[in-house]
């Protein structure tokens, strides 16, 4: 089972990041793939609505996925409730020498 971090749109994209997360080595091609919403508590309230098991954080939400599939069916799920999103990688910000 894998988490797809969803993030607002405009803040800071590595608030779900904790040091735990990062590997000890890494090197400018790491990255997480994550989703930016513009409405991260309409995003939160789909999501549950459908049966997603949805990790709330304060600043952002940790969805729980069994396969790679479910990621774009998010994306359309949200969509269709009129929420735009993007995929985008939210490590771009962190040193990577």
């Amino acid at each position: 089972m894998g988490v797809l971090p969803v993030l607002q749109r405009g803040r800071d994209l590595t608030l779900c990041l904790s040091n735990d997360d990062l590997p000890n080595f890494y090197m400018e091609d790491y990255s997480v793939l994550g989703l930016l919403v513009a409405n991260l508590d309409q995003t939160h309230r789909v999501l549950v609505g459908k049966d997603f098991s949805v990790d709330k954080n304060g600043d952002y939400l940790k969805v729980k996925i069994d396969r790679s599939e479910q990621m774009p069916e998010i994306v359309k799920l949200l969509s269709l409730n009129g929420i735009d999103c993007t995929m985008a990688d939210i490590v771009d910000q962190i040193y990577q020498g």
